[in-house]
């Protein structure tokens, strides 16, 4: 039997009132809770005000500011038991770009509202007023994606949302070492998928939710420790910052059942170094996308196995095909395409032009990879990241695994500097440790003694922080340009 998540939270504060719910924080850091039965309170209250406020005979939708905040994570909570699809914002975008996703909502929806702190929905800013929306399908909620691009786009995910104990979480997520009733860690924002869709899942599994409301390396291993946390996802930046700045030790994880890790692309060192701290059964790497199009994943002692694997389609099936749409072989790169039970339903999506499908239900979103025999998935480089030196290709990765090897190193990019004759050569923009100092010309060295000639970064930047999405993928098109080049070395 299934319930709505009205009913199924008020059944939960029915059960175990006094249970805590949500531990969130203040602006000023002070530590805040919600019991379920307060949660219930909470979204009952505001339930009532959404339904009241809004024409049932009208398609609207909810946005919420998606700080990590016991506000936002209840008025989340509220848009889902009273049914109405909502879209978590991130506070920090600028005007322009919240006009756009804005403007995306309009083509579905016919009044897009913005919830305030105290979970009454007002309409959105009149420059971003509605076109004339289509697709009737019912929607849940709604998520931003192409960070990467820096081009917005929204997928929806149909509704209502209901919880099925056979399907809450997903049967992949309960391969991660995910248990009902857990005490669970939200590092990432909540208007980013992998957070939102996690804190929904724990919402409708009776977990105790902790709420990180911004990341500090030292402070997710003390939120660990403090709450003995047993449960958590984390992004490849989140566990090389961890490492290299908290220096954790077995005894700080010790609660922890498992860490699930998804978005961009991890490199070796920092993989091995969480193997190595929690065990390989221990440490979980789902690949997929915003879109649902398909998921792989890879256990720890799987990727030990081969190293730098995404895994396996998990009831998903996955095929790498070439630019003309046949089917290469085990080995050779080209697009990688997934399929599910589930086709994917192309009037899911705001935006047109999120997913390339094929006649028989397989679709992408444009990342490039490879299989070996056994159906493991390897991701490469797009396109657009290769970089070009004198007709031989760089994998940007490679190089930024190199420099992530040094000990200096906190975070790395790789990206293509024009050069008069070989077209481009490898330029890098360098985060260093706050305690570190490095010459370029050693950095260089160290690169040297890993890479071919042709990989070694010429220009070298330093910059306090690399632009990089909730998801930790970095976003290059905020790369300013000075950045790019750097003094070369000599």
């Amino acid at each position: 039997m299934t319930l709505s998540v009205h009913q199924r939270i008020t059944d939960i504060a029915r059960a175990a009132p006094e249970r805590t719910a949500l531990v969130g924080f203040d602006a000023d850091l002070v530590e805040h809770t919600l019991s379920w039965r307060e949660l219930a309170d909470l979204v009952g209250a505001a339930v009532g005000a959404l339904r009241a406020a809004l024409d049932p005979d009208t398609r609207s939708c909810v946005v919420v500011e998606a700080g990590n905040t016991l506000s936002a994570a209840t008025g989340i909570a509220a848009a889902l038991a009273a049914e109405v699809p909502v879209f978590p914002l991130n506070p920090a975008t600028p005007q322009a770009e919240r006009d756009v996703l804005l403007r995306l909502l309009g083509r579905r929806f016919e009044h897009v509202h913005l919830m305030d702190a105290r979970h009454q929905p007002r309409p959105a800013d009149p420059r971003a007023a509605p076109v004339r929306p289509t697709g009737a399908s019912a929607v849940a909620y709604l998520l931003a994606t192409g960070a990467s691009t820096g081009i917005p786009k929204i997928s929806a995910k149909p509704g209502p949302l209901r919880y099925d104990p056979a399907r809450t979480p997903s049967l992949v997520i309960r391969q991660t070492g995910w248990r009902t009733g857990q005490r669970q860690l939200i590092v990432g924002p909540l208007y980013h998928a992998a957070p939102f869709t996690v804190f929904v899942d724990a919402l409708l599994d009776m977990n105790t939710v902790v709420l990180q409301p911004q990341f500090s390396p030292q402070w997710t291993v003390d939120l660990v420790e403090r709450y003995a946390v047993e449960w958590m996802q984390l992004t490849p930046t989140h566990m090389r910052e961890i490492l290299m700045l908290a220096h954790p030790g077995p005894s700080s994880f010790g609660s922890l059942r498992a860490v699930l890790h998804t978005a961009a692309r991890c490199d070796a060192d920092t993989k091995r170094g969480w193997i190595d701290l929690l065990g390989p059964e221990r440490v979980f790497e789902l690949y997929g996308a915003t879109e649902g199009i398909g998921v792989t994943l890879v256990r720890g002692d799987e990727w030990l196995a081969r190293p730098g694997t995404v895994g396996r389609g998990f009831l998903t099936q996955v095929r790498v095909l070439d630019d003309t749409g046949e089917q290469v072989a085990p080995g050779t790169a080209g697009t990688v395409f997934m399929r599910t039970p589930q086709r994917v339903d192309r009037s899911d999506y705001v935006n047109d032009q999120v997913v390339r499908s094929t006649p028989d239900g397989f679709a992408t979103v444009g990342d490039r990879g490879r299989l070996d025999r056994d159906g493991y998935l390897y991701l490469d480089p797009r396109h657009h990241d290769t970089i070009n030196v004198g007709g031989e290709k760089v994998d940007p990765n490679e190089v930024e695994a190199a420099l992530l090897d040094h000990p200096a190193v906190v975070d790395a990019v790789a990206l293509a500097v024009p050069h008069r004759t070989l077209g481009s050569v490898v330029g890098v923009q360098v985060v260093l440790h706050p305690e570190a100092s490095v010459r370029k010309a050693d950095l260089a060295a160290h690169c040297g003694r890993r890479l071919a000639g042709y990989k070694i970064p010429k220009h070298f930047t330093f910059v306090d922080r690399l632009p990089r999405s909730a998801a930790g993928k970095i976003q290059r098109w905020r790369l300013a340009p000075s950045h790019e080049g750097g003094a070369p070395t000599q």
